[in-house]
């Protein structure tokens, strides 16, 4: 982040990650500098999701088939397909007897505008 005078600011202090989500970051963009600072207890709550493919590993790589598409003159992208799938994670998050999650609670990043749009 820079300020009106030209001077960087870097965060490296990290408040929502687990630490297995941040290392490769870290290691390719912040010189190893990226500091964890979010709550154990947090992080760490569905570590036992009975979805991960691999349990104490909290990260999901799941590839999906589909086509980008854009509305009209928009600028920007979406993929139904994967819009589809993360809200099937979200759903099954929220109604997980194990993991105690509220959907108010479940974030989903993407770097385009219509697809957190089509995730609504």
């Amino acid at each position: 982040i820079s300020d009106v005078s030209g001077q960087v600011t870097k965060l490296v202090k990290n408040y929502r990650s687990h630490a297995a989500l941040l290392a490769l970051p870290s290691r390719l963009f912040y010189h190893r500098e990226l500091e964890v600072c979010a709550d154990p207890k947090v992080v760490t709550s569905l570590l036992g999701w009975e979805k991960l493919p691999k349990k104490g590993f909290p990260l999901i790589f799941h590839g999906v088939r589909g086509n980008e598409a854009r509305e009209g003159r928009s600028p920007s992208w979406f993929n139904p397909a994967e819009a589809v799938q993360a809200m099937r994670y979200c759903c099954l998050l929220a109604r997980s007897v194990s993991s105690q999650v509220s959907a108010g609670d479940i974030g989903v990043i993407t770097p385009y505008r219509k697809q957190a749009a089509s995730l609504c």
